[in-house]
């Protein structure tokens, strides 16, 4: 399949042209969408749910229907072509049918509230809305991905605009269109092919070097400023994790994104001449694992982790044995490379789509690769607020204290290859216990803001 942008581009060039030679008032063409088959796009029996949520003082705007079926076709045949340019064949995510009208299906939902109440940290509010026409609409949805589309709001305030968990927020306004797509200066038609990658379990990343001079620039990097405009591509890891998504299937998936217990046991080497990590270990599942996925995420300038502080990291996929794995890693191939610490996750995909993170940490000092001497516990989840460093061995609340740490207030932990640790929710290495061994842990769920003390040790 012809690449759809680049088409689109020389198809209005031609338009532009043509009507420049025949009169300088005459108005030229839109470009048409061609419609696949009959319905014009690809269908599954799970397809992504569209929902456009109209605010009570902010209707819909003018033909929202027929543009958003047109532009929603057009990110399908993208995903198709980066698809099949990575090797997963001519494969895309489902659209539901409007059959009445041939095209894309959306759901129109009338919000309860006036625009302001319903602005940029409204999306719990706006999915219970969604749940409750749900429940009395069961057919109207079909799979556990939903897009959400707001008319953009006329009294200048904000609105949701991002992924949040599997769903995803994007606006409307007369120009978003595909006929606006190679001229527009506006963000709001990438940053929705964007936020729906969020919400199809995509996770921020930037292209590798090589990719950056190939390929341009990562969909999920700055691709929300850039699709449409200059070249912008999908990267192997991002398109096995769509391989695997539960609307990409032509038949539903049992057990799609079901829990998966899994454990990590890797090993790490440095190729100081060829300034490389060379990664490589075993895993445990009880759900068939698809993919290894190798995520390497430099903590630029003191950034911190977790959401929106991943935009540089970049992605690899390991060659897999079985239950082995390994890859390596050219730092060179990163463009923020630079001395600060940098997170190493290694992402197990599940055949039915789920992922399970195990997460690592190295340093950069001097130019120097550098694994950490010492176990690290955070104040908050994603390793930040207060941090203490614990070298091996027994902390008790008071020693805890005097090293900067807080009784009962610790959410998150970085563990070294080497290391395990045994947390305690009473002082002196009593009550109940949680051991771990080597790997980062962004939240201690059923033990966040229990610890009183700590047992370092090495394996």
């Amino acid at each position: 399949m012809k690449n759809r942008v680049n088409e689109l581009f020389l198809r209005m060039l031609a338009v532009f042209t043509a009507a420049t030679v025949i009169s300088c008032n005459e108005v030229p063409e839109t470009p048409v969408i061609e419609n696949q088959n009959g319905a014009g796009f690809v269908t599954h029996q799970e397809n992504l749910n569209v929902v456009y949520f109209v605010p009570t003082d902010n209707p819909e705007v003018s033909g929202y229907e027929d543009r958003l079926s047109d532009l929603l076709v057009y990110f399908q045949e993208y995903m198709e072509d980066e698809m099949d340019r990575n090797g997963f064949g001519q494969k895309t995510f489902g659209l539901p049918l409007d059959s009445a009208n041939s095209r894309v299906k959306l759901v129109t939902i009338y919000g309860t509230e006036d625009q302001s109440t319903y602005g940029y940290g409204s999306a719990s509010t706006i999915i219970s809305e969604i749940n409750a026409y749900k429940s009395t609409h069961p057919g109207d949805f079909t799979s556990q991905h939903t897009l959400v589309i707001l008319p953009q709001r006329t009294d200048s305030g904000s609105q949701p605009f991002y992924g949040y968990g599997k769903y995803c927020f994007a606006v409307d306004n007369p120009n978003i269109s595909v006929a606006e797509i190679p001229s527009t200066s506006s963000n709001l038609i990438a940053g929705m092919l964007h936020e729906l990658g969020h919400g199809l379990n995509l996770a921020h990343n930037k292209a590798k070097d090589n990719e950056q001079q190939t390929l341009g620039t990562s969909l999920m990097g700055a691709g929300n400023y850039t699709w449409g405009r200059s070249a912008t591509f999908i990267p192997l890891a991002d398109a096995a994790i769509l391989n695997r998504n539960q609307i990409f299937q032509s038949t539903p998936v049992a057990d799609i994104y079901g829990a998966a217990t899994t454990t990590m046991s890797p090993a790490i080497s440095y190729d100081e001449v060829n300034d490389a990590i060379a990664l490589s270990g075993t895993f445990t599942s009880d759900k068939t694992v698809s993919d290894v996925l190798v995520w390497v995420d430099p903590n630029v300038n003191g950034e911190g982790s977790g959401a929106n502080k991943d935009y540089n990291s970049v992605s690899w996929v390991a060659n897999r044995n079985g239950s082995a794995f390994d890859v390596d890693i050219p730092m060179a191939e990163i463009q923020d490379h630079g001395d600060w610490p940098y997170e190493l996750k290694i992402k197990l995909l599940m055949e039915n789509g789920t992922i399970k993170t195990h997460g690592y940490s190295f340093s950069y000092v001097n130019g120097e690769f550098t694994l950490p001497d010492g176990v690290g516990v955070f104040q908050h989840s994603s390793y930040n607020g207060w941090g203490v460093t614990l070298a091996e061995g027994s902390y008790t609340a008071a020693q805890l204290t005097a090293l900067g740490g807080v009784d009962n207030d610790i959410s998150s932990i970085k563990i070294p290859l080497g290391y395990e640790v045994t947390l305690y929710d009473g002082d002196n290495f009593t009550g109940d216990s949680y051991e771990a061994g080597p790997g980062n842990i962004s939240f201690l769920s059923g033990f966040n803001d229990k610890v009183s003390s700590i047992i370092v040790g090495k394996q």
